[in-house]
């Protein structure tokens, strides 16, 4: 089981969309936890159809900020049991018949209300009896090595967080990559970063997922990154082939001189035999194409190591600007490697989403 947390700082901008469809596209995830998507839940009923997920769930924000959304593939996997401006709790159906209790929660931003929000979860979890799993922008901190940066946490704030996992017995799940999940953007002394996203799991179940993951997936739109649990997520797997890199022809490519070339000299070249010609030209031009995209993501691969260096790294000087400019040259790549696959068909999954990796 996949499951992908976000706090995405408002989900009605285009960007914003493509961004989430890359998060999917990418990690392939069973539920998607979205915090402060800013629109009503009829609106996004429209981003989950452009996001071609069967189930949903959105809840309304309470004053100007806020609202929430659950997301699931299978339209049968999930029930939702209760939900709040806080918290939206679900039973999920696993393929193998097991139940696992999911509750993506968003901790209130205002320190004076957030006693409010741990009561509320403190009700849901009087009524768990599966295997439980919470994540979500929690707004809180366990600890000082938790922030870098501004003025230091109040003692009583993240005692009120302990006293949360130990009441139900739970277990901070550290991620594989990353460490802070947002930052304030601010220049030199100014920046913050603080670790205010996370999954939280039951102590008993953490044995029964030896090959548990979860990891930060940095963004280039929004304050926050995204965070990722795979229940197999450590386990070795075949190499991901991106399912959008099966071989057709594309009409586009009559447009395009090198492809045009390609196609000349894999017809001309060999045997006469027409099946073989189409194969051969086939195999060139797969080649070529995986060739133009693997360039790109390669320097998307480097930009997110980049920007993790920075996220994690000690010191703030004139990270603010450096960190600006690699998520500028990041968006750049994205929309880039969005116009190769619009590019290759004129119906294009994400143009849907508005005009990552």
């Amino acid at each position: 089981m996949k499951i992908i947390c976000w706090n995405c700082r408002g989900v009605g901008k285009p960007a914003t969309v493509r961004d989430l469809k890359q998060l999917l596209v990418v990690n392939d995830p069973d539920i998607v936890f979205l915090c402060e998507t800013k629109i009503s839940a009829n609106r996004f009923s429209s981003v989950r159809r452009k996001c071609r997920i069967e189930g949903g769930l959105a809840v309304n924000a309470e004053g100007k900020s806020g609202s929430l959304a659950l997301m699931w593939k299978d339209s049968n996997m999930v029930e939702i049991q209760t939900y709040s401006s806080n918290h939206i709790d679900s039973k999920v159906y696993t393929e193998s018949g097991e139940q696992i209790r999911f509750t993506g929660y968003y901790g209130n931003s205002e320190p004076s209300k957030r006693q409010s929000s741990w009561n509320m979860l403190r009700r849901v979890g009087k009524d768990v009896k599966e295997k439980w799993i919470i994540g979500g922008d929690f707004n809180a901190i366990l600890e000082n090595a938790e922030k870098e940066g501004g003025r230091r946490k109040p003692k009583a704030l993240m005692e009120d967080f302990r006293k949360i996992i130990d009441e139900f017995s739970m277990v901070d799940l550290k991620t594989d990559n990353g460490w802070f999940t947002w930052v304030n953007n601010r220049e030199e002394t100014a920046m913050v970063k603080e670790r205010l996203d996370r999954f939280l799991m039951s102590a008993n179940d953490v044995n029964s997922f030896p090959f548990m993951g979860t990891k930060v997936i940095r963004q280039s739109n929004s304050d926050h990154d995204a965070i990722f649990f795979d229940t197999e997520g450590r386990k070795s797997r075949d190499n991901f082939r991106d399912p959008r890199l099966s071989f057709k022809y594309e009409a586009c490519w009559a447009k395009n001189k090198i492809a045009k070339n390609i196609i000349k000299e894999a017809w001309q070249r060999g045997s006469q035999d027409t099946l073989e010609k189409i194969k051969r030209m086939g195999q060139e031009l797969g080649g070529w194409q995986f060739k133009k995209l693997n360039q790109v993501r390669s320097q998307i691969k480097n930009l997110q190591a980049h920007i993790n260096k920075i996220m994690d790294g000690q010191g703030s000087n004139n990270k603010g600007n450096r960190l600006k400019m690699m998520r500028v040259k990041l968006r750049n790549l994205l929309d880039k490697e969005e116009k190769y696959w619009a590019q290759r068909s004129k119906i294009t999954w994400l143009k849907e989403g508005g005009q990552k990796y």
